[in-house]
Order: structure tokens, then C-alpha cells, then sequence
């Protein structure tokens, strides 16, 4: 609960600043190319960085390596408001500080999923992996609209917010007596590539990987389908952000529910659940003419999203290795998110080029394949044993 309630607080903080960086270099430099370079500086490090952060979580103690990263993001965002108070923020800050975000939040990221097998007992992982998926919808809730409030108070209070965030998540961890990881033994700690074949090897998490690699470009290019639809229909902006509010809203509940759905449904129904309830919402994209309903739709999709997420992170923090864990949900992340920027960009040129309407059957049609080859693969009918 210490590490939970850090992390909870750093993401809130993390939220407010992603939306904070594009208004201030908007601000700054009256440029969308330089804002969408400073947006592409702090996502970088997450597909750049990946292997290296497992390897640094696997090497490395994992609670100094985490409180080394809350110290240096907290240290970093607190450049931008003495910037402020000195003068003028340089937009090279901007682009530095945005990296230094993302790499600090990659590396975390590997070392927290391999922190919690030993902070959690294990029949308690899968509870665990739904409390982490509930903070994380909690923290796309509130972050936004937060952040919007602290710019319009002045442009660095977001930056300082997140700045206070972060040490407040350090000092949560220096609470925590217990190790984050087992005695380092191994003569030979391997290479970089080790936990991507430990995937690759085992059939139920190499189709979990591929099927959510092949799911996250339709996720990740939703809300950009769903602006455009609401924009067509002359909604006005506040209107969007409540419709995206609601969309996160789906995640949270999903995320709530998480733990009486492991335990009432098999780990394929969860995993095959997700994309047949993606095929089945889309859609009804085609008659929602409001923000409200579009919202809701939103929802209704990315609803079992947390579940599937939690029973894979549950199996997978309780079967890899301990000298493996920052490597294997590292290689994971690579693997899962490799096509999802794909998304934004298919969906913007379908609509485009063909229109909404042929956009949603597109995503339709490739989600009810997607859900007819998870529902015949037998690699989810049987998924590994594990204690708990």
C-alpha cells in the first residue's frame, strides 16, 4: 500500500504535466510542431529505453533504482518553474525534461511490476495487478483536468505539482522495509534479450503480447475517432473532455470489478472477452450523435481492458524468474505497444480518405478477427499453472 499510494500520487502528477507540456510550449513558442516534439520526447524513452530498463531492474536494487527515478524527475521538473521565476522557459528544456520524464518512467515501470511479487503474497497478485490498473485510470481521470486548472493558475504550478509528487512517492518507498528483489546470486545475469525469449518461449504470454500488439492501435486511435465524430457534430471542447472523462471512466470501473471477474471467469474468457467487447461496441459509433453517448461507447470498450491486463501481469509476475522480472515485463511492454502508434495515424488517414463510417467498419472488421483468432487459439484454453 506505501508503494501503491507513491505511485498513485506520481502518476496524478504525471497526468497534469503531460497535459501541461503542450500547452506551455504552445504558450512559449506559439508552434504545434514544437509542442508535438516536446509530446514525442516524453514517449520516446518508452520504446527507445524498454530493454535497457529491465536489464537496469534486473542488475540493479530496484528500490534505489526506483527512488533514483522519482529524484530525478522530481529534480527535473523542478527546472521548469525556476526557469519560470528566472525569466523564460527554453523550449531545449522543455524537449530535455520531457525525456528525462519518459526515461524515468519506463525504468519504474520494470522495476515496479518486479518489486511486487515480493511486497504481495502471491494468492493476492491478480487483486494487486487490478489495484495498479484502478490507479492508473484513476490518475487519466483527475490528471487532466487538474493540469488544466493549475496552467490557468500559472503555467510552472503544473510542473511544481509533479515535482512535489514525485518526491512525495520517493519518501513512500523509503518507507518500505522489505527488498525488492531476491538475493543476487547469478555468476552469469544474461543479456538484455533474455526476458523477450522467456516470452517468446512460452505460448500463452507470445499470443498474449501479439494479440495486444495487434488490439493497441484500435485502442490507442479511439479517442482520436472519437474527437473527430464529436467534432463533427459541432460538440464544443468541454464537451470532448468530458466524453474522454467518461471513456476513462470505463477503465476505472473495469479496473474495480477486476477482482471478482478473475475469480468467476477462466483467465481465456477475460482474454477473449476484451476483444469481442471492442468488436461489439464499435458499431454503435455510427448512431452516437453527442458527446455523452459517444463517451459511454468509449467505456463500453475499454471496460474489461484492466481485467485482461491484470490476469496477464498476475501470471506473469508469478511465474518469471525473479532475476528475470524487470526483463520480462520490459520485453512485454516492447512487444504489446510496438504497433500502437500506428493507431492515431490509421485512424486519421481512413478518415481522411474514406470517411467515419468506413473507418468504424474497418476497426470493426479487424477487431471480430482478432476475436475469432483469440477464441481459437489453444495456447489461451490453456494457460500455465501457478500458485494462488
Amino acid at each position: 500500500m506505501l508503494l501503491w499510494s507513491g505511485q498513485a500520487l506520481s502518476g496524478v502528477g504525471s497526468q497534469v504535466s503531460s497535459v501541461a507540456y503542450p500547452l506551455l510550449a504552445l504558450a512559449v513558442t506559439g508552434s504545434p510542431a514544437k509542442a508535438g516534439i516536446v509530446g514525442l520526447a516524453k514517449w520516446i524513452p518508452a520504446a527507445a529505453l524498454a530493454l535497457p530498463a529491465g536489464l537496469l531492474a534486473d542488475r540493479l536494487n530496484r528500490k534505489r533504482l526506483m527512488v533514483a527515478c522519482d529524484g530525478t524527475q522530481a529534480l527535473a521538473m523542478l527546472s521548469i518553474p525556476i526557469a519560470a521565476a528566472l525569466g523564460r522557459v527554453p523550449f531545449a528544456l522543455m524537449v530535455a525534461v520531457a525525456l528525462v520524464d519518459g526515461a524515468g518512467g519506463i525504468v519504474s515501470f520494470a522495476a515496479e511490476r518486479g518489486a511486487l511479487r515480493r511486497l504481495v503474497p502471491s494468492e493476492q497478485l491478480g487483486e494487486a495487478a487490478a489495484q495498479n490498473e484502478a490507479r492508473s485510470f484513476t490518475a487519466m481521470l483527475a490528471g487532466p483536468s487538474l493540469g488544466g486548472v493549475l496552467f490557468g493558475i500559472g503555467r510552472a504550478v503544473p510542473f511544481m505539482f509533479d515535482a512535489i509528487s514525485f518526491a512525495a512517492s520517493t519518501v513512500s518507498k523509503l518507507l518500505i522495509r522489505t527488498d525488492f528483489q531476491e538475493a543476487r546470486s547469478d555468476t552469469a545475469p544474461g543479456d538484455i534479450w533474455d526476458g523477450v525469449r522467456w516470452l517468446w518461449r512460452r505460448p500463452f504470454f507470445r499470443v498474449c503480447a501479439l494479440m495486444w500488439a495487434a488490439c493497441s492501435p484500435v485502442l490507442i486511435g479511439l479517442d482520436l475517432l472519437a474527437v473527430v465524430l464529436a467534432r463533427h457534430h459541432h460538440a464544443a471542447a468541454a464537451l470532448i473532455g468530458v466524453m474522454l472523462g467518461i471513456g476513462a471512466g470505463g477503465g476505472l470501473v473495469g479496473a474495480l470489478l477486476a477482482p471478482a471477474l478473475q475469480r468467476r471467469l477462466s483467465p481465456r474468457a477475460v482474454l477473449t472477452g476484451e476483444n469481442w467487447m471492442i468488436a461489439a461496441s464499435l458499431p454503435f459509433l455510427l448512431l452516437a450523435h453527442s458527446p455523452l453517448l459517444l463517451g459511454l461507447i468509449l467505456a463500453a470498450a475499454t471496460v474489461l481492458t484492466p481485467v485482461s491486463n491484470s490476469v496477464v501481469v498476475s501470471y506473469r509476475v508469478a511465474l518469471a524468474p525473479d532475476r528475470l522480472q524487470g526483463r520480462v515485463n520490459a520485453g512485454s511492454a516492447l512487444i504489446s505497444l510496438s504497433a500502437g502508434w500506428l493507431g492515431p495515424l490509421a485512424v486519421g488517414v481512413l478518415i481522411q480518405s474514406a470517411g467515419s463510417s468506413a473507418t468504424i467498419l474497418i476497426l470493426t472488421g479487424w477487431m471480430l478477427l482478432l476475436s475469432v483468432v483469440g477464441s481459437a487459439s489453444s495456447a489461451l484454453r490453456h494457460p500455465p499453472e501457478r500458485d494462488g
